[in-house]
């Protein structure tokens, strides 16, 4: 974890210490969610919000943008009372000593490619390049180190290059001011029209991880469960209707990310449903151990972040279950 993010972790660790557990009132009629990048991961999020699945479930949800080095803080002061993060971020925060709960996953495994200019297409010719990161931590940085151990390059192989959010790397590899940095749709499809070289595709390997989760305190799980459940039963519909709904997926894609043409909708769209989400939801183990093996080498403090305590599984199991009845009660009654 750098330390720009220890510093307001550290902070907001000692403030939440100072608050008594039960003070917050019982049953919140209104929550804020933070996303912390702009991407397809949490078109989930903005579907069960857009489409009215938290109303429905009771909800009143602001669902805002921030990244991880300020979403963990505000989560862990209860500014916000979950937030869509990757595992790597919140590994660094447990080493750090947050006490967070993985209760859905958006992308349960590496969505990166390692794109470069093509005279860096070798790992021979990336050495002492600069690789575009966005900081070091977060899912895109262990995924980094990741696409170049399956280069046989170590990180000090290159220049790794901090860039702040995932639109500036993505800018920075197209302008040629890095030679290589990972991405996913949509940016990877102007890389493909730009002549860049997809040299790791760990997208296609399916290795495990919180590329994309959701998040809680055990302590806001210990006094509101029954919200915790409610925004997962939220989502779980969500994703049910971003994969079979494709014109309103679609859309939502245009109105957050800002996409207008058609073949980028549609080559998001298709990666997403047909390459990334295949797994489902349910949180597991193996997820954020990935991230964890992934951070060790660089921070070591991380190496000792017990995964089986950060996952709780029983939210996405009973969403599925309520789902499943649902569905065969309105068999049920469309049959008779």
């Amino acid at each position: 974890m750098t330390h720009s993010m220890q510093r307001p972790l550290l902070a907001a660790l000692t403030f939440a210490a100072l608050l008594a557990p039960g003070a917050a009132a019982a049953g919140p009629a209104q929550l804020t969610i933070s996303y912390s990048q702009k991407t397809a991961d949490f078109l989930p999020l903005w579907i069960a919000n857009d489409a009215g699945y938290f109303k429905e479930h009771g909800l009143n949800v602001t669902a805002r943008y921030l990244p991880a080095q300020e979403g963990i803080p505000a989560l862990i002061t209860s500014q916000e009372q979950m937030a869509g993060i990757g595992g790597s971020d919140a590994a660094s925060a447990e080493a750090q000593g947050a006490k967070l709960k993985l209760v859905l996953t958006f992308t349960p495994t590496y969505v990166f490619q390692l794109w470069t200019h093509p005279q860096y297409a070798t790992a021979g010719a990336l050495k002492g390049q600069r690789v575009g990161i966005t900081s070091t931590t977060g899912s895109l940085y262990s995924a980094t180190l990741l696409s170049l151990q399956q280069l046989g390059l170590k990180s000090s192989d290159v220049i790794l290059t901090p860039l702040g959010g995932v639109t500036n790397v993505n800018s920075s590899l197209l302008a040629g001011s890095v030679a290589a940095a990972l991405s996913h749709p949509p940016a990877t499809y102007q890389f493909q029209r730009a002549g860049l070289v997809d040299l790791v595709d760990l997208a296609k390997k399916k290795i495990p991880s919180v590329n994309a989760g959701l998040w809680v305190s055990q302590a806001y799980i210990d006094h509101h469960r029954d919200v915790v459940q409610n925004v997962v039963d939220a989502v779980v519909e969500a994703l049910r209707r971003e994969k079979s709904d494709r014109v309103f997926a679609d859309s939502e894609m245009s109105k957050q990310l800002g996409i207008k043409d058609h073949g980028e909708l549609d080559f998001t769209y298709d990666f997403y449903v047909n390459e990334v989400l295949g797994t489902g939801p349910l949180p597991e183990v193996a997820q954020v151990q990935s991230n964890i093996d992934a951070l060790s080498a660089s921070n070591p403090k991380v190496k000792g972040v017990d995964a089986a305590s950060m996952v709780d599984q029983s939210f996405v199991k009973n969403a599925e279950k309520q789902q499943a009845a649902n569905s065969g009660t309105a068999t049920k009654t469309s049959s008779q």
